[in-house]
C-alpha cells in the first residue's frame, strides 16, 4: 500500500470520526430538549407528527391508486364540433338527451371567465389541496344560526368531484358531504390545479340541457365564449348554482341556432369512430358547394315529377387524396316518407354503369383493344338460358371492343363476362372496393355485365375513380388534410394501361354515337369521361363522371321501389354530374396538359379495319383508329373479301345467322367451319303441354362450301335448306341426336334435351 493512500485514508477516517461526533451530540440535545417539555406537550406533538405521516401516507396510497371513475370522466365523450374544409361550421354534435357539451382548452378560455368562476365559487381555489377547512367551519356556524343550510362549503373540486361521481339523491347529506371532500382530495393527487379548472368549467351543469361554459355562452346569449361581456359572465357565474331559479336574472337571454349540414354525411361521419370524437374535427366536405348540388338535384326532379322520380342523391371525391367533396343523401333530409334513407348508402342496381368494370377485366386478361365482339341474338349456358337484349331492342352485329363500352352495347358485355367468369369478376370488384357484390355472389349470374347487382352510389363512386387513379383504387377521407396516422394505401386492380384505355374509349364521342348520338351533356371543353346506367325496371337511373381530379355520381329513382314512368334516361342524372364537374373544374387552376388523362406506355394507335379490327387492307370500306400492343404485327382484314368482281363480306359464322335473318345476302358471304350456331350442344329445353303444335324451336347452320344442307333429327332426315340454314323443328320430350350434313360432305352433330 502506497504512502500517499494510506495519508488519504487517515484523513478520511478523521472527517467521519468528526462527523459521528457531531450527530450524536445534536442527537443528545434534542433528546435533552424534549425530555425538558411539558409532558402533555409532549403527547400533541406525537398526535400531530402521527397524523402528519397518516396525511401523507393517505396522499400517496390515492395518488398511486387507480381512479377509474375519473379516467372515465375525463375521457368521455363532448359535443364535437365540426367544420368544412373552410371552416365552416358544420355541426355541434348533441349528445344524449340533446345536451351539448363543448370542449375549450383552459389556455383558450377567456381569463376574465376563469377569475370570474372562481371567485363566485372558491376564491380559496389555489390555496387549498380540495378541501377549505375555515369554509367548512363558516358553513357549519351559517347553518346552525339559520337553522337551514345555507352554505355547502364546496370547493371547485368537491364540486368536480360531484360530476365525477354523481350523488345518489339530489339533497346533500353528511355523508354525500364526506363523501365528496375525500373524492376531492383523490382528485387533487391526480390533477394539478389548472387540470381541474379546466376539467370543472367545460363540464359545470346549467340545466337546459346544456353543460360547460362554451355551450351555456351558446345557449343563453347565442355567443361564442370570446364575445362575452363581464355582465353575461356574472350572470353565467350564478346559474350553475340553481338553474331554474337563476335564469331568469340572465338579460336578453336567446338561443342559438345550432347548424344542420350535410345531416346524411354527418351521420355516417359519426359511424366512423370506433370511440370518443375528438372535439374539433375539419371536414373533407364542401358544405356550401353540397347544398348547391342539392338544390340542383331538387330542381331538376321537379322538372320531371310527372315522371315519378322522386329521389335523388350525389357523391364527389377528390381522385388523388381521396377526400369526400359533396355527399349528398337526399333532397330533403327532413321530408317525413323518404327523406332520411341515404341515397348514397342504399343499395341500387347500377345498370350499365359497371360495364367499364367488366371491360377493363377483359384487357388486363388477353382482350386487345382490336377485339371484334359480337351484338347478335345469342343464348347464354345450357340448362339455364340466359337471352339478354339491348336496351333498344335492336343489334348491331360485329361491334369494335371501343364501341361496344362506350356505346353500352348488352350483347358484347354479356358475352365477355361468360368467358372471363362470374367468380373471377366477382373476385376482382371486390378488389375494387365492391363488397356488396361479393355478398351477393351466389345469387349472381351473367346478367351481372348488365349491372343487375345492387350496389351503394358510395361503392360505385369510389370504384369509378380507378380509371382516373391510373387503376388504383384507395379508402376514402371524410377528414380534410393529411393526418400522421392517414392511410394512403393504394390497391392496383388493373394495370396502367388498361386504365388509359378505357379513359381513352370513354370520352371518345364518335365510339359514344352509336348508342348515344353526339349528346351534348358529355362534350365537355375539358378531358372527361362519363358512363350511365339504368336498372333493369327503371327504378333506378345512374351517371358517373371522372375528370383527372374529381369523379362525380348521382343516383335518381324511387328509394320505395316505383318505376319511373316514360323515357327518362341516364341523362338526367348525367347532367348533374355535369353541373358538378363544371363548377369544380372552373375553382381548378390546373394546366391542359395537367387536365389530360394518362396515355398507355406500351400501346400505339393504329390504323384499323372499322368493321374487323384487323389490318386495313384495299377492299375495307371503313378505317379507324385504336390501340395495339407495340410490336404486335395485326392480321390482314378477312372480312372483306374481292370476289365475283364486287367487294363482299365474309363474316364469321356466329353473325351469318342474324345477317342471314335480315336479307342482307347480296353483300354476304359464307365461309367458315360448318358447324351448328344454335342450340348449342347439350342445350337443354322446356316442353310446355298447352302450346304442343306451336312450339318449335328453331335451328341455324352455319359455315362450309355447298348451297344446301340435311338436317337429320335422331338419325331421321328432317329437311333440306337453301342457305342461310335454317329449320323449325317440333318440341318432343327427351334426348335428341342433331346432325346437319352439307351438300359437300361436311357434317356436325349436337345434342338436345328436352324436359
Amino acid at each position: 500500500m502506497s504512502l500517499k493512500y494510506s495519508a488519504v485514508q487517515t484523513a478520511r477516517s478523521g472527517l467521519l470520526n468528526k462527523f459521528v461526533k457531531c450527530c450524536a451530540g445534536v442527537s443528545a440535545g434534542t433528546v435533552s430538549l424534549w425530555k425538558k417539555l411539558p409532558g402533555l406537550l409532549r403527547i400533541i406533538l406525537k398526535v400531530l407528527a402521527a397524523a402528519f405521516l397518516a396525511w401523507l401516507l393517505l396522499l400517496l396510497t390515492l395518488k398511486l391508486l387507480p381512479f377509474k371513475a375519473l379516467n372515465e370522466f375525463k375521457n368521455h365523450q363532448y359535443s364535437t364540433r365540426f367544420y368544412d374544409r373552410n371552416n365552416n361550421l358544420v355541426e355541434i354534435m348533441a349528445l344524449d338527451d340533446g345536451l351539448r357539451r363543448e370542449w375549450t382548452p383552459l389556455e383558450k378560455i377567456p381569463p376574465e371567465v376563469q377569475t370570474v368562476f372562481i371567485e363566485a365559487e372558491d376564491s380559496a381555489f389555489y390555496k387549498h389541496h380540495g378541501v377549505h377547512l375555515p369554509s367548512i367551519v363558516r358553513a357549519a356556524v351559517q347553518n346552525v344560526q339559520n337553522r337551514r343550510t345555507v352554505s355547502g362549503a364546496s370547493t371547485i373540486t368537491m364540486q368536480l368531484a360531484r360530476m365525477v361521481v354523481p350523488r345518489g339523491s339530489k339533497r346533500a347529506t353528511v355523508a354525500s358531504k364526506l363523501k365528496e371532500a375525500f373524492l376531492a382530495v383523490w382528485i387533487e393527487t391526480k390533477l394539478n390545479k389548472k387540470q381541474i379548472l379546466e376539467l370543472y368549467l367545460n363540464n359545470l351543469p346549467f340545466g337546459f340541457r346544456t353543460e360547460g361554459i362554451t355551450s351555456a355562452a351558446r345557449n343563453f346569449y347565442a355567443l361564442s365564449l370570446y364575445e362575452l361581456n363581464n355582465e353575461q359572465i356574472k350572470a353565467l357565474s350564478l346559474i350553475p348554482r340553481r338553474p331554474a331559479l337563476y335564469i331568469n336574472q340572465v338579460p336578453s337571454a336567446a338561443s342559438f341556432d345550432y347548424p344542420e349540414e350535410a345531416p346524411h354525411f354527418m351521420n355516417w361521419v359519426k359511424t366512423q369512430y370506433k370511440g370518443v370524437i375528438p372535439p374539433d374535427v375539419r371536414l373533407s366536405i364542401d358544405a356550401e358547394f353540397t347544398e348547391n348540388v342539392r338544390r340542383h338535384i331538387e330542381q331538376t326532379l321537379n322538372m320531371y315529377s310527372d315522371a315519378r322520380v322522386a329521389d335523388g342523391a350525389a357523391l364527389v371525391l377528390d381522385n388523388q387524396t381521396g377526400e369526400i367533396l359533396v355527399w349528398c343523401g337526399s333532397t330533403n333530409f327532413y321530408r317525413e316518407d323518404t327523406g332520411q334513407i341515404d341515397g348514397v348508402l342504399v343499395r341500387n342496381q347500377t345498370g350499365s354503369s359497371m360495364k367499364p368494370f367488366l371491360y377493363a377485366m377483359a384487357l388486363d386478361n388477353g382482350f386487345p383493344p382490336t377485339t371484334v365482339l359480337p351484338d347478335v341474338p345469342t343464348d347464354y349456358g345450357s340448362s339455364e338460358v340466359y337471352v339478354p337484349q339491348n336496351f333498344n331492342n335492336r343489334f348491331n352485329g360485329p361491334q369494335r371492343f371501343r364501341v361496344c363500352l362506350a356505346s353500352s352495347l348488352n350483347i358484347p358485355a354479356v358475352t365477355l363476362l361468360y368467358r372471363l367468369g362470374i367468380d373471377r369478376y366477382i373476385e376482382l370488384l371486390q378488389k375494387a372496393g365492391f363488397d356488396s357484390l361479393y355478398e351477393q355472389r351466389n345469387n349472381l349470374g351473367l346478367s351481372l355485365a348488365l349491372g343487375s347487382g345492387e350496389v351503394p352510389l358510395y361503392e360505385l363512386v369510389r370504384g369509378f375513380t380507378v380509371f382516373a387513379r391510373g387503376g388504383t383504387v384507395r379508402n376514402l377521407k371524410f377528414v380534410a388534410g393529411e393526418a400522421e396516422n392517414e392511410d394512403k394505401t393504394e390497391i392496383r386492380v388493373y394495370s396502367k394501361d388498361t386504365a388509359a384505355i378505357i379513359c381513352d374509349m370513354l370520352s371518345d364521342r364518335n365510339a359514344r354515337s352509336l348508342g348515344f348520338g353526339f349528346a351534348k351533356v358529355f362534350d365537355t371543353p375539358y378531358p372527361s369521361i362519363f358512363k350511365t346506367g339504368t336498372s333493369n325496371q327503371f327504378q333506378n337511373i345512374v351517371a358517373l363522371g371522372s375528370t383527372k381530379r374529381y369523379t362525380a355520381g348521382v343516383w335518381m329513382g324511387n328509394v320505395t321501389g316505383e318505376t319511373v314512368i316514360g323515357e327518362t334516361g341516364s341523362s338526367i342524372p348525367a347532367g348533374v354530374v355535369r353541373y358538378i364537374l363544371d363548377s369544380l373544374e372552373k375553382s381548378n387552376n390546373a394546366t391542359k396538359e395537367e387536365m389530360a388523362f394518362d396515355k398507355p406506355e406500351k400501346f400505339t394507335k393504329r390504323k384499323v379495319c372499322a368493321l374487323s379490327g384487323m389490318a386495313p387492307t384495299e377492299y375495307c370500306t371503313a378505317v379507324a383508329e385504336e390501340f395495339v400492343l407495340a410490336g404486335t404485327q395485326l392480321e390482314p382484314c378477312s372480312y372483306h373479301v374481292f370476289r365475283n368482281g364486287r367487294i363482299e363480306i365474309n363474316y364469321p359464322n356466329e353473325y351469318q345467322r342474324w345477317f342471314g335473318g335480315k336479307n342482307m345476302n347480296g353483300s354476304l358471304s359464307y365461309g367458315g367451319a360448318f358447324e351448328f350456331v344454335y342450340p348449342q350442344d347439350n342445350a337443354v329445353f322446356i316442353y310446355d303441354s298447352s302450346l304442343r303444335e306451336m312450339q318449335n324451336l328453331k335451328i341455324d347452320v352455319a359455315g362450309g362450301t355447298g348451297n344446301t344442307a340435311a338436317l337429320y333429327i335422331d338419325g331421321v332426315l328432317f329437311g333440306v335448306s337453301e342457305r342461310p340454314f335454317s329449320w323449325y323443328i317440333p318440341v318432343e320430350q327427351g334426348r335428341h341426336g342433331l346432325e346437319a350434313v352439307s351438300e359437300s360432305g361436311e357434317s356436325t352433330f349436337i345434342t338436345i334435351v328436352v324436359k
